[in-house]
């Protein structure tokens, strides 16, 4: 009895080897380019992965599907929405046409949308047997800001793209509180001009300082909806947050409209600044100034 238990137990040993053998033998590693934008949105950079690769799966479409998951190094970002999906993939006398679901092209702006593409063409121009890419989106085509179709795509050349988007940034100014909410004081910032900039300006503020001893003056759960420049006076429109999350306070109050007014009016095309909240005027933010009409810049408020 123990010798028959004793082969059993040998037998269901072999087996288990087999099996862990054959799984190993259905898998096989494969070093990947994969292309993601840097954290500052001022570059693309290519990121090498390895990666496991089953039996009778497609490489190109594993190197998609790893590119949608995002970097693993802090330094980079990935501009394609994380709920993408691949919905097809098609390689054909050298043309990959990718068929990607509705969430693509969701992008939050026009420097977003044109990193992704790039990371996708160039991604998949890695493999020899790929030298165009065709993007889909539900099955139909993807189109570029102009309404046109962008087509079958090359693969970019980086290091013209790196270059010009360095000719393309700027620096801007922002204010924020000091330490001890006496003054506003000036935080300067490089930014890629991919919107307007009066947009850029308050979309910096929301997030806040960088710099050590800058204390952040709108609500983070502020949401910009819209600003416009007409006839010097920039008229901004924020989410109810604003004043729903604000922290109240007189020097509070001030510390928000300035922050906001004087950084606007860096600018020399705008000398005044209008607010609105949900589209709509608001006669005061937390009950101590005036709020539903144009403010120019206080200099005053500005440490020295």
């Amino acid at each position: 009895m123990k010798k028959i238990f004793f082969v059993l137990s040998l037998l269901f040993l072999c087996l288990t080897l087999l099996a862990s053998c054959s799984t190993k033998q259905a898998e096989e590693k494969a070093k990947v380019t994969l292309y993601y934008a840097s954290l500052g949105n001022d570059k693309i950079i290519g990121e090498e992965r390895e990666i496991n690769l089953k039996k009778g799966e497609s490489l190109p479409k594993k190197a998609l599907e790893e590119l949608i998951k995002g970097p693993s190094k802090p330094e980079l970002r990935n501009n394609i929405p994380a709920e993408t999906k691949i919905l097809d993939l098609d390689i054909k006398d050298k043309i990959a046409t990718v068929n990607f679901s509705k969430e693509f092209s969701q992008f939050p702006g026009i420097m977003a949308e044109s990193f992704a593409i790039i990371s996708v063409v160039n991604t998949l121009t890695e493999f020899p047997e790929i030298e165009k890419v065709h993007i889909l989106v539900d099955g139909k085509e993807l189109l570029a800001p102009s309404g046109m179709p962008y087509g079958l795509l090359k693969r970019y050349d980086l290091a013209s793209i790196n270059n010009s988007i360095i000719m393309n940034k700027t620096t801007i100014t922002l204010y924020f509180s000091d330490d001890g909410a006496n003054y506003l004081v000036p935080e300067y910032r490089e930014v890629v001009k991919d919107k307007p900039l009066e947009q850029i300006i308050v979309e910096e503020l929301i997030k806040g300082p960088q710099q050590p001893g800058h204390y952040k003056t709108i609500p983070p759960e502020t949401k910009l909806l819209s600003i416009k420049v007409e006839n010097g006076t920039a008229v901004v429109n924020f989410s109810k947050e604003l004043k729903t999350k604000h922290w109240g306070g007189s020097t509070g109050e001030a510390f928000t409209i300035f922050s906001i007014v004087n950084s606007l009016t860096e600018l020399p095309e705008i000398k005044k600044v209008e607010f609105l909240i949900e589209g709509k005027k608001e006669e005061t933010l937390a009950g101590h100034m005036i709020f539903s009409e144009p403010f120019t810049r206080n200099e005053n408020m500005i440490k020295k």
